[in-house]
């Protein structure tokens, strides 16, 4: 068994496999990762036509269990380790993109009203790797 170490109750993402396998990277509202609408963030709404092509000008790249992410004009949105499991990791590299959800919650326990009151936010993001976990 494999143990997950970050369940968002801590302010930092955790990850997730669709139903379809596909990696999923969950980020709580937090000040120094706005989402902004320009570049690409969907409504939830749009959640039946994903996971999408990546959006242009986001880039990801995984190093190990570290994790960053730059948004367009190459600022750097998220940058830390991510605590997953082999089969989303293999999943990640086979796949070569990651669904990113945010919105208005601050932990796991808010993500189901969020996504209830239609409050997320979606964006898809090509991973690149330059080692394996």
């Amino acid at each position: 068994m494999e143990i997950v170490s970050s369940t968002g109750l801590d302010g930092l993402p955790w990850p997730e496999l669709l139903p379809d396998r596909s990696p999923v990277l969950v980020f709580p509202a937090h000040p120094a990762r706005l989402p902004v609408p320009e570049d690409g963030w969907a409504g939830c709404d749009a959640a039946r036509t994903f996971p999408a092509a990546p959006q242009p000008g986001w880039s990801a790249v995984m190093t190990g269990t570290r994790l960053t992410i730059h948004r367009p004009g190459g600022a750097i949105w998220f940058d830390g380790e991510i605590t997953a499991t082999r089969e989303w990791h293999r999943r990640l590299r086979d796949q070569h993109t990651l669904l990113l959800i945010t919105g208005a919650f601050t932990s796991a326990f808010d993500l189901r009203p969020a996504a209830a009151a239609g409050r997320l936010l979606l964006l898809t993001a090509p991973v690149g790797h330059t080692d394996n976990p």
